[in-house]
């Protein structure tokens, strides 16, 4: 039977990379989806609440920019985590 080449360092590391960039860029879209949502759910809310016409600006500047952010960071902490955890148990 012939041998299986197995991928370098390089690649492998590549991979890892590319894998945890990937993760952490999908879960940031998803905070951010998910915090837009929110924000404007809120402001209308409170608009309706107040009486007044909200700036939805507020949605974006004090709710989704800083959920995605907060996700994204999360994510790419775990992913990494996880990237590693399962580089000891390959190796």
């Amino acid at each position: 039977m012939p041998d299986v080449r197995r991928p370098g360092t390089f690649a492998r590391a590549f991979a890892s990379t590319v894998r945890v960039l990937f993760t952490t860029l999908l879960f940031t879209a998803a905070g951010m989806g998910l915090g837009l949502l929110l924000g404007i759910l809120g402001m209308i809310t409170y608009g309706l609440i107040a009486g007044v016409q909200p700036d939805m600006r507020n949605a974006y500047r004090h709710v989704a920019i800083p959920m995605a952010i907060t996700i994204g960071s999360l994510a790419f902490i775990g992913a990494v985590v996880l990237e590693l955890r399962a580089r000891r148990t390959r190796a």
